[in-house]
């Protein structure tokens, strides 16, 4: 169990600064790169304030439920409280790879990636636009900074999807999802995530990236409808500002809003996201409209674009979990009215 070997861990007396002993930075905790590095990678101009007692009081906690087998949720009303409550940062990559039924996938597909890897590495065109998309993707993220590191994984997980289907080879929308899938899981297991997500039913994000971007069209029209029917007053208000979902929404729903929400926030949502499939998009986009309702009315043209789409990837102005009960209660409302999806598409569209 992890919490015992957190109780032995400090019990052993530290002697790494007496006497004589040399302590490479990489291996000194006071080293001053990690008082500027968050706990999910990410690092900052300025040090970071010290851990607060209640921060280490969650930590402990969730270090004790990872001594919960985690294949004890699935299956369970369990998981779908454990999704919604948020998952352990420790657990997320398991998580993910469990609710996508990726071992499944691997076995199904035993040998293939390797395989499509080497043809990828001698066929794919689409490098260039791989190594221009990585320079913009999490550029503060310390596993992005490393050319050689995780950018290697990043091509060869973007490179080998091109060679399953030649309706969506790789595309720049993307890139976000390949890089927050590798931040949790290794190579492979990145790989068959972004397979399942792109390509099962629940999820279908195939259809956001074919030619013409169908399924967004679809998406951003039923979003259009549900915002007409249950915040009017708001709806007269976007149109009179020629603020067209458009606009605002592009990211929302092609990469599930990463890069369009606080980090903790999209974390929240990708697992409930990966949990319950599209019907989040639909969800998350009305209830980002009615928490700000009030904010939003105020606003001219630019702002309305500056706040949703620059502003709100900063603060929600709302906590995670205040945030997540409001879209709880919009997917139930959504679900009773028939609103929670568009009418289906052709196909995976």
């Amino acid at each position: 169990c992890l919490l015992d070997a957190e109780n032995i861990i400090a019990t052993v007396p530290l002697r790494g600064r007496q006497g004589e002993v040399e302590i490479d930075p990489w291996e000194d905790a006071d080293y001053s790169i990690y008082k500027v590095i968050d706990r999910f990678g990410f690092m900052h101009e300025e040090e970071l304030p010290v851990t607060t007692a209640h921060e280490e009081k969650v930590r402990k906690l969730t270090i004790t439920e990872m001594c919960i087998p985690l294949e004890y949720y699935n299956g369970a009303s369990g998981m779908v409280k454990r999704v919604y409550k948020g998952i352990p940062l420790q657990l997320r990559g398991r998580a993910w790879a469990l609710m996508l039924d990726v071992e499944r996938a691997k076995k199904d597909n035993e040998g293939k990636y390797e395989k499509m890897k080497e043809q990828a590495r001698l066929y794919s065109s689409e490098i260039k636009q791989i190594d221009l998309d990585i320079n913009r993707t999490f550029r503060k993220h310390i596993m992005f900074m490393d050319r050689f590191g995780i950018y290697r994984s990043f091509c060869r997980c973007s490179k080998t999807w091109g060679r399953i289907t030649s309706e969506v080879s790789y595309c720049q929308g993307m890139s976000q999802i390949a890089a927050l899938l590798l931040m949790f899981m290794n190579e492979e297991d990145a790989f068959w995530a972004l397979s399942q997500l792109l390509t099962n039913q629940k999820h279908a994000m195939h259809g956001f990236f074919v030619p013409g971007f169908p399924k967004l069209q679809r998406f951003q029209t039923h979003h259009d409808q549900v915002i007409s029917k249950l915040i009017p007053k708001l709806k007269k208000h976007l149109d009179k500002e020629q603020m067209s979902a458009g606009i605002y929404s592009t990211k929302w729903f092609l990469q599930c809003f990463i890069d369009r929400t606080p980090f903790t926030l999209t974390l929240r949502l990708w697992d409930i996201f990966i949990l319950e499939g599209e019907r989040l998009l639909t969800a998350m986009s009305y209830t980002i409209l009615k928490v700000h309702k009030k904010r939003l009315l105020k606003m001219s043209l630019e702002e309305l674009r500056d706040f949703l789409q620059e502003r709100i990837a900063q603060t929600f102005f709302y906590s995670d979990d205040v945030i997540i009960e409001q879209l709880q209660a919009a997917m139930t409302e959504l679900k009773k009215m028939k609103l929670d999806l568009p009418p289906p598409g052709n196909c995976l569209h």
